[in-house]
């Protein structure tokens, strides 16, 4: 984070405003969940960003719900939070989320209500996907949760605060080579190169075969490379904001590694 200001507002970690065209509770007003009529509009000061990413996570949620299905029947993914997509988000809710979710705790304050998507019903959906990539590339699973969850808050339309080009669960930077704004809110995309980039890191000379450097690298990898090299020292006034944003970094995600 390079400015104690935000560039933009919008979306991002599932904002109180909710911006970009989320929907309230009682699905009349504007508020921090998925749900019927999620896109459709939008409230002032929202940028063509903010709602096609919302657009995005629709889609996404659809995607994440037909792959736990499975084969059969399933529900289109056109971006469109229908009832159609809210019966299956309810039926998701009673049966299976309550088994992925037995070990993480929420408030009850920060539970879903039925059929809308928030934090505790996207963590069901798309941890489990999360997994299999770490499985994929042997990632430690929790790194890669840990990840996720401060990047997003696995809020899958999220958009960066402090920037104008992060989205995504990864926050995945679209000024870097290929990286799209739909690849980045591709949560397969996203998850996949996600892990992919640890296990090539960690494989690689220039972070120190250390997942502690490999963290970071997601957020500065730069820095993270100076650092493993010993080349960064407290002692040093310029040095000091950097290893303070890297170890601020580190902190953040080992505390959401489970």
């Amino acid at each position: 984070m390079t400015t104690p200001d935000r560039v933009r507002v919008g979306r991002g970690s599932w904002p109180k405003d909710g911006y970009g065209g989320t929907v309230d509770a009682a699905g009349t007003g504007f508020g921090p969940y998925y749900g019927i009529g999620a896109g459709e509009r939008a409230p002032e000061g929202s940028s063509q960003d903010d709602i096609a990413a919302v657009r995005a996570a629709v889609k996404a949620i659809q995607r994440a719900l037909n792959w736990h299905n499975g084969p059969g029947t399933s529900i289109p993914t056109d971006g469109r939070f229908t009832e159609r997509t809210r019966a299956a988000v309810i039926a998701f809710q009673q049966h299976r989320q309550p088994v992925i979710n037995q070990d993480m705790y929420l408030a009850a304050t920060e539970r879903n209500p039925p059929g809308l998507v928030h934090k505790e019903t996207s963590y069901a959906l798309f941890m489990p996907i999360a997994d299999r990539y770490a499985t994929k590339y042997t990632v430690p699973r929790g790194l890669l949760r840990g990840v996720t969850a401060l990047e997003s808050n696995w809020d899958p339309g999220a958009v960066g605060y402090w920037t104008n080009s992060d989205f995504g669960l990864c926050q995945w930077n679209t000024t870097l080579p290929d990286v799209t704004k739909d690849r980045a809110l591709d949560p397969y995309w996203a998850l996949d190169s996600t892990a992919k980039a640890m296990r090539e890191r960690y494989d690689s000379d220039r972070w120190g075969h250390n997942w502690t450097y490999v963290i970071v690298a997601h957020n500065v990898p730069t820095w993270a490379a100076e650092w493993a090299q010993g080349k960064l020292t407290a002692t040093n006034p310029d040095d000091k904001p950097k290893l303070d944003r890297m170890t601020g970094y580190l902190t953040n995600v080992l505390a959401r590694t489970w």
